[in-house]
């Protein structure tokens, strides 16, 4: 007997939900979605917010804030205590309620996500100070948002790298909170003049640091005595490696290294870098480092040391000569070229040396005298060849041009002597 098409249809419906069902292990890593329980008539500005942001697709309300979803229409009863309902998060607990989600190794394994953010928060100094009652400080809503979050790839999140000097100046650049936890509440505005600055919120280069790039994002702190040279050399990596070989480098320099009575205090705490450069004020380094002794020039620690005056000699002379004879052979090529002289090679000689004048910033931290003197010596080399090399080309350039003068004039003289002689046949004839 034939079983009936409605009973054959109902059971492939059965075999097809069971081949789809997903299986525990898969709904264990899938992120989590809650039916939509908080209307537009109440909250749709949050709404509105959580709908373009990242956890559109994973989380709703009550993943957040709790309550009953099966009671929207009720006030009460959705928002009573006893069906979970906590409200706006208290600040303190706003890091573990994120780390919830975000420190839960199956829910993250979807998204190719971290799960140490927590780990790193405690340890950093918002971390530490909340920990012990400061809720003054950076919490995840804080630096990401709440309802709004967006990826810091996204360039409308205010975590993204043109953004965080903004971000970070909601609580570093106010200066009551800032002088109650004994803080300067200038950084934002000395990075945005510095260099770095300029180059991130002016220039928009991919390649200059924000915030995070030095401090860190979760776990931020102010890099370390210790850690600064490590910390700059991410980016200034040739820098990094000549100051480590250098007497500066292997003595750990730093403002308390002389100044040991004053451990601790503001204007003291530079090591490093930091010492000569700054920290969110660096400015584009130059020969004026190395004049004055005002803090952060060399005289300031070295005011008797004839070595070091040594090195500042052979930076200084070696830069003012390799400028000199660049410009000389920039002139030099002018000349030619206006001539009609063909000079790629000379040109080339040229930025060469303009690279060897940049790369003398990183060797000079090296304070070997004698390789910054052979440096500057090889770049005035290449200028004096490349000078040999116009003064070839316009000799024979010359050579040419008189060779070709001795020909004109010779086929001159061959066609009137060839004039001469017809004249003389036609008279004959």
């Amino acid at each position: 007997m034939r079983a009936p098409a409605s009973v054959v249809t109902l059971a492939f419906a059965l075999v097809a939900l069971v081949a789809l069902a997903p299986s525990p292990a898969a709904q264990d890593s899938a992120p989590v979605r809650i039916v939509s329980s908080c209307t537009t008539t109440c909250h749709g500005l949050e709404s509105t917010e959580l709908a373009g942001s990242v956890h559109r697709e994973v989380l709703d309300c009550i993943a957040c804030h709790g309550g009953d979803p099966s009671a929207a229409r009720d006030e009460q009863a959705s928002h009573a205590a006893s069906a979970g309902f906590i409200g706006v998060p208290a600040r303190a607990d706003v890091p573990k309620l994120c780390a919830d989600c975000h420190a839960d190794p199956r829910r993250m394994r979807a998204f190719g996500l971290p799960t140490d953010q927590l780990a790193h928060y405690e340890t950093s100094n918002h971390g530490m100070a909340l920990a012990a009652g400061d809720t003054s400080v950076a919490v995840c809503s804080d630096c990401h948002g709440a309802h709004g979050i967006l990826p810091a790839t996204d360039p409308r999140a205010p975590t993204a790298p043109r953004n965080q000097p903004k971000t970070c100046g909601r609580c570093h650049a106010d200066a009551t909170l800032m002088g109650a936890h004994d803080l300067p509440s200038d950084v934002v505005d000395l990075f945005s003049a510095s260099v770095h600055g300029q180059a991130l919120l002016v220039e928009q280069s991919r390649g200059a640091p924000s915030c995070a790039d030095c401090h860190g994002s979760h776990g931020a702190a102010p890099p370390g005595v210790a850690d600064i040279v490590q910390v700059c050399g991410h980016c200034h990596q040739s820098t990094s490696e000549q100051y480590k070989a250098s007497p500066h480098g292997s003595a750990d320099m730093s403002c308390v290294g002389c100044h040991d009575d004053r451990e601790g205090q503001p204007g003291f705490l530079r090591a490093g870098c930091a010492v000569c450069h700054g920290a969110h004020e660096a400015a584009v380094a130059g020969p004026w480092l190395m004049q004055g002794d005002e803090p952060g020039r060399c005289a300031h620690c070295h005011r008797t040391d004839d070595s070091a005056a040594a090195v500042i000699h052979v930076v200084e002379d070696g830069t003012e000569r390799l400028r000199a004879a660049m410009a000389e052979t920039e002139d030099e090529i002018q000349r030619g070229k206006d001539k009609g002289l063909f000079l790629a090679h000379e040109d080339v000689y040229v930025r060469e040396s303009l690279r060897a004048l940049v790369s003398i910033g990183p060797l000079s931290h090296s304070l070997d005298s004698r390789s910054i003197a052979a440096h500057f010596e090889d770049g005035v080399k290449r200028q004096d060849r490349a000078r040999e090399m116009i003064s070839r080309q316009r000799d024979v350039s010359r050579d040419r041009m008189l060779l070709s003068s001795g020909l004109a004039l010779s086929l001159l003289m061959l066609c009137g002597i060839l004039w001469l002689k017809l004249g003389a046949v036609r008279r004959l004839s």
